[in-house]
Parts: C-alpha cells; sequence; structure tokens
C-alpha cells in the first residue's frame, strides 16, 4: 500500500505555523486593541491580522519552500489557516479584551457615588475576580510594579476553563449543522472565498491581475489617508460623511447617527451575495429609521436597549427575528440531526464529520449542562442559567447561519440573554447575585459576538472541504490555537495595563467597557425592571414578519426580500455598512443586468481584491503606527 500524500496527512509543520501564526496574533491584537487604539485585527468574522499573516506566509515564506522542494501543500494551508481563524477572536472581543478589564474594574471604578460595593459586591463570588485595589489601580494608570500574577492566575484560570466549555459545545454544534448547510443547503460562505482565491496559482494569469488591481485602489487609497494622518499637509481622501450632522429638526433628528462610510472590504463581500440578500440589507435599515420617524410623529415610546446603539423597539423587533432564523435553521435540519441520532445510536461512524456523531452528541450535552451548573455554583438559579445558556446557543446558531450565508464582516445582536427574558419576567425572580454574576458573564462573552469564534468554526469545516486532508484531522490542532490564543493574549493585556495604564490608552476597553456591565447591574438592583408587554410585542412583530418573509420567498421564487435583511436591522454592523452595502449591490445588480453571470464572474476578482488591499492597508498601518508609536489611527470599523 502505497503511503498517503502529504496533502492528506496532518503535518507537524502546519501546526506548528498555525501556533505561531494565532501565538503571533495574540500579541498584535491587544497591542493594536489596548495600546495603539487603532484598526481591530480581530474584531471581525474575516479578521483583518489572519489575512495579513496569511499573506505573508504564502507570498514571502511558501516561495521559499518551493525552491526547497517541500512546498505547503493545499491540506497544510487549510490547516494553519483555520488555526489562526478559529483562535483570533479570543485575543480580541471574544475573550481577552473584555475579560481582563471587567475582572479588574470593581476596586478601581467603584466610588461613593456609585457605591458599588454596597449595592452588589456582596453578590460576586470572591474567586470570580482579584478584587483587589492595588492590582485594579496598577492595570487602569499602570506603574513601575510587575504584574501580580499569583492573584490573577485564579480567576483568569476559572474564566478561560469556562471559555473553553462554551466553545466546545459551539464546536459540537457546528459539526451537528455541517452537513445540512455545507453539503445539502450548499451555503454561500462568502468569507471563505478570499483565502481560497488566495490559494489559487495567481502570477501571470489574467484573474490575478484584476485581483491585484482590485487591491491596489484601497491601499492607494488608504496609503495617501495614512500619509495625511502624519503629514496633514497631504490632502486626506474623505470615506466617512456624518449625514445625520444636518438632521437637526424633529422628527428627522431621529434618525442619527446616519453615516455614509465607504468599506471597500465590505463592498467587496457584498459583490458576492445574491443581490436579493444585499438590497434587503441597506432597505431595511431605511424602513427601520422611517418606522422611527412615524413613531416619533404618532408619540409612541421607541423603547430602551441599555449599552447598544438599537433603540428598544428595534432591538426588540431584530432579537424576535434572529430567534425565528434560529427556529428554521434547526426545523431544517432535523432530518441530518435525525441521521447523527441514529449512527450515534448505532455506534456507528464513518469517519465523514470532524467528531463522531455521538462524541458530538454528548459533547453538545455535557457541555451545556456543565454551563448550566458552572452557573449555579457562581449563584445564578439553576432555572435560568438553563435558560440564559440555552438563549446564548440558539442566538449563535441564528447569528453563525447569517454569516454563512450573508457574508457580512460582522453581525452584532443589539440584546443579550436576559434582555429577551426581562421583558417577560422582570428581574425580580432572577436574584441579585444570578444578576450579578449573569452582568460579568453576558458582557464578556454576549455583549458583542462580532469576534465569537462559532461563525469561523463554520468557515473552517467549509475550507476544509476543499482539501483532501481528513476531517477529524482539524478539531485538536484548533483547540490547542484557541487555548494558547486565551494564555497568551491575556497575559499581553495585562503587561499592557501594568506597562501603560489600560484607561489612558483606551477609551472603550479601559474606560466605558469594565463600567458598562456593573452601571446596568446597579440599576437593576437599585430601581428593578418589572415585564414590559411592549418589548414582548415587538418580539412578536419580528418573529412574525421573519416567518412570513421566509413563507414568501419559499411560496414565490420573485420575491425580492430576505429575511435576513429585516433581522440585521438597524444594528451597529449596518450603521456603518449600509452604504458600502448599498454600493456591493448597485455594482452586481449592474454586472448582471448589463453583462450576465460572464461579467459577475471577470469582476469577481476585482472585489475580492478590494477586501484584500484594505485589509492589508489595515495591516500596514498598524506596524507602521507600532513602529512610530502613534495612537488612534484607524481605518476600518468601530
Amino acid at each position: 500500500m502505497s503511503a498517503p500524500s502529504r496533502d492528506n496527512r496532518l503535518t507537524p509543520r502546519a501546526v506548528l505555523t498555525g501556533l505561531l501564526g494565532a501565538a503571533l496574533l495574540s500579541v498584535a491584537t491587544p497591542v493594536s486593541d489596548f495600546l495603539l487604539n487603532g484598526t481591530w485585527l480581530a474584531a471581525c468574522h474575516l479578521p483583518i491580522g489572519v489575512v495579513c499573516v496569511f499573506v505573508a506566509l504564502r507570498f514571502a515564506v511558501a516561495p521559499f519552500l518551493a525552491r526547497t522542494g517541500k512546498p505547503f501543500s493545499h491540506g497544510e494551508w487549510v490547516v494553519l489557516y483555520a488555526m489562526m481563524l478559529v483562535s483570533a477572536g479570543f485575543s480580541s472581543l471574544g475573550f481577552a479584551a473584555y475579560v481582563v478589564p471587567i475582572l479588574a474594574a470593581i476596586p478601581y471604578y467603584a466610588t461613593p457615588e456609585n457605591d458599588w460595593f454596597a449595592v452588589f459586591s456582596q453578590h460576586l463570588p470572591s474567586w470570580m475576580a482579584p478584587f483587589d485595589e492595588r492590582a485594579s489601580r496598577s492595570f487602569f494608570e499602570g506603574g513601575d510594579a510587575p504584574v501580580p500574577w499569583a492573584l490573577w492566575l485564579r480567576p483568569l484560570a476559572i474564566w478561560t476553563i469556562y471559555a473553553l466549555i462554551l466553545f466546545w459545545g459551539m464546536l459540537c454544534i457546528c459539526v451537528l449543522l455541517r452537513r445540512q448547510w455545507i453539503e445539502r443547503e450548499r451555503l454561500a460562505f462568502p468569507l471563505v472565498q478570499l483565502p481560497l482565491e488566495l490559494l489559487e496559482p495567481i502570477g501571470g494569469r489574467r484573474r490575478g491581475l484584476v485581483l491585484l488591481l482590485g487591491a491596489g485602489v484601497p491601499f492607494l487609497i488608504h496609503a495617501i489617508n495614512g500619509l495625511h494622518v502624519y503629514f496633514p499637509s497631504v490632502p486626506g481622501i474623505p470615506l466617512f460623511f456624518d449625514v445625520g450632522a444636518h438632521l437637526n429638526e424633529k422628527p428627522w433628528d431621529i434618525m442619527r447617527p446616519l453615516w455614509v462610510i465607504l468599506h471597500f472590504s465590505a463592498v467587496g463581500f457584498v459583490f458576492l451575495l445574491p443581490v436579493d440578500l444585499s438590497f434587503s440589507l441597506w432597505l431595511f435599515y431605511f424602513l427601520f429609521h422611517m418606522q422611527s420617524v412615524a413613531m416619533v410623529v404618532m408619540g409612541l415610546p421607541l423603547g430602551q436597549s441599555t449599552g447598544y446603539a438599537t433603540r428598544g423597539f428595534a432591538a426588540y423587533q431584530m432579537a424576535g427575528g434572529i430567534l425565528m432564523l434560529a427556529a428554521a435553521a434547526i426545523w431544517r435540519v432535523r432530518t441530518s440531526l435525525g441521521e447523527h441520532f441514529s449512527t450515534a445510536w448505532r455506534g456507528k461512524d464513518d469517519g465523514s464529520e470532524p467528531l463522531s456523531p455521538r462524541g458530538a452528541i454528548v459533547g453538545l450535552g455535557l457541555t451545556f449542562l456543565a454551563v448550566v451548573i458552572a452557573g449555579g455554583i457562581a449563584g445564578i438559579p439553576l432555572w435560568l442559567s438553563f435558560a440564559t445558556t440555552l438563549l446564548f446557543l440558539v442566538t449563535m446558531i441564528a447569528m453563525t447561519r447569517m454569516v454563512s450565508e450573508s457574508g457580512l464582516l460582522f453581525i452584532q445582536t443589539p440584546f443579550r440573554p436576559t434582555d429577551l427574558l426581562t421583558p417577560v419576567l422582570g428581574t425580580s425572580p432572577m436574584t441579585p447575585r444570578g444578576l450579578a454574576v449573569l452582568n460579568v458573564q453576558e458582557m464578556i462573552f454576549s455583549f458583542d459576538v462580532r469576534s465569537s469564534a462559532m461563525p469561523s468554526v463554520m468557515d473552517a469545516f467549509k475550507l476544509l472541504d476543499t482539501s483532501p486532508l481528513r476531517r477529524r484531522s482539524l478539531v485538536t490542532p484548533m483547540l490547542g490555537a484557541s487555548v494558547l490564543a486565551m494564555v497568551v493574549s491575556c497575559a499581553t493585556v495585562l503587561l499592557i495595563g501594568q506597562a501603560n495604564g489600560a484607561a489612558s490608552v483606551s477609551g472603550w476597553f479601559g474606560i466605558g467597557a469594565p463600567q458598562l456591565p456593573f452601571n446596568r447591574l446597579t440599576a437593576q438592583l437599585v430601581n428593578g425592571t418589572s415585564s414590559d408587554l411592549y418589548s414582548v410585542f415587538w418580539m412578536g412583530v419580528g418573529g412574525t414578519l421573519v416567518a412570513t418573509l421566509g413563507v414568501l420567498r419559499a411560496r414565490f421564487l420573485w420575491f425580492p426580500l430576505h429575511p435576513i435583511g429585516y433581522a440585521m436591522g438597524p444594528s451597529w454592523p449596518m450603521i456603518q455598512l449600509w452604504f458600502s452595502t448599498l454600493l456591493g449591490w448597485a455594482a452586481k445588480s449592474v454586472a448582471l443586468r448589463f453583462g450576465g453571470l460572464r461579467t459577475f464572474l471577470r469582476w469577481r476578482p476585482f472585489f475580492l481584491g478590494m477586501v484584500l488591499g484594505e485589509f492589508l492597508a489595515g495591516g500596514f498601518w498598524v506596524v507602521v503606527d507600532f513602529a512610530l508609536g502613534k495612537q488612534g489611527h484607524r481605518i476600518f470599523l468601530f
């Protein structure tokens, strides 16, 4: 029997390269997020840092290996890319960027005015955070003293283990969804298209020249704007315009913020989407604005959404729509789930899945149980821990579906799991201790899901299908890279804070984010929250409309509105990306209208190049800003 080809095997050098890339990003991401307060390298579902490192390996290291006669195979590229992709978010909003500042916040930001210690400190377990005033002060203000590692070791180890359990549960869900989404429904997975394009040989081919031309446009513009930052005499090219600043009269002022921002990468990815989806994304954004105007005219309350830019009535419509999308996704996967359960019951395993069906089902059940029990040990009532865990995972199924199908660079829910329960139950059944623990937990893991690992795991599974590599080969390397990312990035955040003062270098991570959960908790404990049927009504409206849109799309092929567009609504991503989405939709509509599919395929490399060029520009300026000590220079997303 002949030996298996290297393309079909998991090689040590691929794993080692992936670990080195993950470690590099685990340092570079906190440096850019905190120290430079610059472009976020991992705050979207296709992290800029991952693309930049991958390009460096593909076009700087790979030619050298080719000359030695030992080039990386396609399977090896898939492994190392997947390792960096899945682990990147843990270095940013997916874990490290929130867990360290939040755990340090109480002793530093507690004041006689907010009275945090009297209001809720007795409700938080002593092992959850350091609760040491000197350690907190040194993190937020900096100093010459070394990091008090002994104080941080236990709480960070507890939260890291919790994060890994949650990650394993999400990975098991992705395994159970993989066959339906990738093989049967054949979702588009637009965010996978760029790495696949980069793995194709491009030298001397027309497609490669078009790709480079597309990359050159945003790179040149960001280069000019970067020079303008350093040398104001160099004219800048504006990519941001605040339309809302001109809406000063009622009721039109309710549409603020209304920003026109040109994100070349968003335009590029939207060009890949079906036109009904891209059309629905920007159309529903404006329909929600019109709804706001109409409600103001009629004197109806807009509601509240604590911590988010989306107003309450819209946030709860989105919540209902997202839950309905999750329900529809779970319903469509029922046949595949039945096959998995049957295979698991019979004890058969053909090795076609990243985990065995029995392993995925048992793993999901055990991790769900572990998360619920962990919440109970921390002080959350078991029924509440069960409900919030279930709502979080169901929401993540919907968000992963939206990323896999729509290819948006980042998606954010304008709600936490408790935001879905309080309108129905109020806060009194949740107990003060339960609310205290949940506010910390939700701020770390569910306040901002744009760096969540679950969509990246599904993208990695899709990418794996393009190589002959065994699917079982990918899980352990991804898990190892994720553990490494958590440990290295948390240590980096602590070192940056100790050396520079987190409150001095980052307005959000050092000041705003650490106080947000505790200000919300104080309001809940002091004022209380009763049931809110008005918000429940809007959730019902959202769920009903998404279900209706789904039925109409199934009945009428010509129906032009997509439920994902409604579910995205006026969320923070669409506040930033609506204009770029409009441009991408218009470009594809023109291509299809006047040239058909052939023209679309010709233009496709150019628009993928726009993504590449903007991402490389972001990485380039992070390096330059670090070398020159420049802070506050951000070219991509807020």
